[in-house]
């Protein structure tokens, strides 16, 4: 296995709200300097999310950059929700990133709710960067 050459990580207890259908940023990574050109990096992030009224499914998502407008890492799929809507579940995303020619990268954690007509509450979170 190759060696850790560089880590960042965080974590978040500030509540967000995830507007009914919308995709939404809910934990933002530090910004990670990469030891090298071509560079290998697993991303792992979780969170609580306190569903709307209605949702159906949740959608977790990793994205480089800093907004739900950055690159897609991974596929993005709907996790059906295993409790009624309105109750507290957990979500967790672990992705691999494969870069090459980049100074730093930086990476986001987003939900979205399907079938929703009222807001979510996203609780508490964290995100690993780890670099190879």
């Amino acid at each position: 296995m190759a060696n850790i050459r560089a880590a960042e990580a965080t974590s978040s207890g500030t509540n967000v709200t995830l507007t009914t259908t919308s995709e939404t940023v809910v934990v933002t990574s530090p910004v990670l300097v990469l030891p090298a050109d071509r560079v290998q990096l697993y991303i792992l992030a979780w969170g609580q999310l306190t569903t709307g009224t209605g949702t159906t499914t949740v959608t977790p998502r990793i994205r480089r950059g800093t907004t739900t407008g950055g690159t897609l890492i991974g596929e993005a799929n709907a996790e059906q929700v295993k409790a009624a809507a309105g109750s507290t579940e957990p979500f967790l995303i672990a992705l691999v990133d494969n870069v090459t020619d980049l100074v730093s990268v930086q990476y986001v954690f987003t939900l979205q709710q399907a079938g929703a007509t009222a807001d979510g509450t996203f609780l508490q979170g964290s995100m690993l960067v780890l670099a190879f």
